[in-house]
């Protein structure tokens, strides 16, 4: 399989997010820090000293990783395939696509036949101008949802 980048120019490309920027408001923080609070008080109390371990750690990873903006992707497509950055992946190991449209955004999955799904938002893009075009490269995946724990942190703003 080929995975080299082709030398022509993309049929479509934009930059984007590769997932949704939750903006968090003080009252979140306020509800986190609460429930945070009360599970190691928890914790302590029936002296679960590894939950209390596993909830310092946690909550030390999330602050750590979620300190930012997610990061802007470059997403190229072509008729052999497209690339996220610069990963080049063919047509040929694709499953097929779906947009999820949510609220003030629109985001592309293209579904791998190996079991990994390519993820990223539409950005100022027109969906339907990306939807005809890759309609004619790859199949539409029309039974596909938003996956219950992306659900969840969609919801939770995690």
């Amino acid at each position: 399989m080929n995975t080299h980048i082709p030398t022509e120019e993309p049929i479509l490309e934009w930059t984007a997010p590769q997932h949704l920027h939750h903006e968090r408001t003080r009252l979140w923080y306020i509800i986190a820090t609460l429930c945070i609070v009360g599970f190691l008080t928890y914790s302590v109390y029936t002296a679960a000293w590894t939950f209390t371990l596993v909830l310092v750690i946690m909550t030390g990873l999330y602050l750590y990783v979620h300190e930012e903006e997610p990061t802007e992707k470059h997403m190229r497509i072509w008729k052999k395939g497209y690339a996220l950055e610069e990963n080049f992946v063919a047509w040929a190991a694709c499953d097929g696509y779906w947009i999820l449209k949510g609220k003030g955004y629109y985001e592309l999955h293209i579904e791998k036949k190996n079991g990994y799904e390519t993820k990223i938002q539409i950005g100022e893009n027109d969906p339907y101008k990306i939807h005809d075009t890759i309609t004619l490269l790859t199949p539409e995946l029309h039974n596909r949802k938003e996956r219950i724990l992306d659900t969840i942190i969609r919801i939770c703003k995690l």
